[in-house]
């Protein structure tokens, strides 16, 4: 998942430094995912085009996209200090250093620019309860795109309890201790999804998107009970 923004989950600078490698164990199709959300991007998007990364962590979403083309500027926005350190030495490496902009802190508690052609939240939302906390997110990153502007929200969906979130819940465990050599670090991180990730159903998350004045589009990635859609702001 890219860096949690849920209050009290966070990454220090080790952390930070191995993230890359723990999060392709941890979620199946990581790869597939950023792939097809910068081909999904490059085929919706004019050719030059603002994107703001919400949960941008150590820079793997801002590096795919801007060298997906080269007259995209690209912002990326994220909590941690360390992973902004570990995506900006990314950036500069890469040379694309002056198309990135990173900022620190929450959508719904920064005055973000307005006018993005693209958002995307990929593995961020279910870290947040649905006591509101959801709804203020997708409001901010919303208030953030133009009229007609592309989201990319990728999540855990389903409704914790009932039988098909259960299942695929642990088919998902039962993967990670067949293809992991570490059974007290899958058991750590489970014991982490169960207590700080937050799935709603997907009539839900299409109800959330509803309210902040998005539509909700086609499904482009899905892994178990995860998925990623594309959603539209209305003109």
């Amino acid at each position: 998942m890219n860096t949690p923004i849920e209050q009290g989950v966070r990454y220090d600078a080790r952390h930070a430094a191995a993230y890359d490698r723990k999060i392709r164990q941890l979620i199946p199709g990581y790869e597939t995912l950023h792939m097809l959300s910068a081909h999904v991007l490059a085929e919706q998007l004019p050719t030059q085009a603002r994107i703001l990364v919400s949960g941008s962590g150590s820079g793997e979403e801002i590096l795919r996209y801007a060298q997906m083309r080269a007259d995209w500027l690209v912002d990326g926005l994220d909590p941690s200090s360390e992973m902004h350190a570990v995506a900006l030495g990314k950036c500069r490496e890469a040379g694309i250093g002056h198309r990135i902009k990173l900022l620190q802190g929450r959508p719904d508690s920064l005055a973000l620019a307005d006018g993005y052609d693209a958002v995307t939240s990929l593995l961020v939302m279910h870290f947040l309860p649905d006591d509101g906390s959801k709804e203020r997110y997708l409001n901010a990153l919303a208030t953030a795109l133009r009229p007609g502007g592309v989201l990319l929200l990728a999540d855990w969906v389903g409704q914790r309890g009932e039988a098909e979130c259960e299942a695929m819940f642990r088919v998902w465990r039962r993967q990670q201790d067949a293809t992991r050599d570490r059974p007290d670090q899958v058991a750590l991180d489970f014991s982490h999804l169960e207590q700080h990730v937050y799935p709603v159903s997907a009539q839900r998350r299409a109800a959330l998107l509803a309210q902040a004045g998005l539509t909700a589009g086609a499904c482009y990635w899905q892994a178990l009970g995860l998925s990623a859609i594309v959603a539209y702001k209305r003109a």
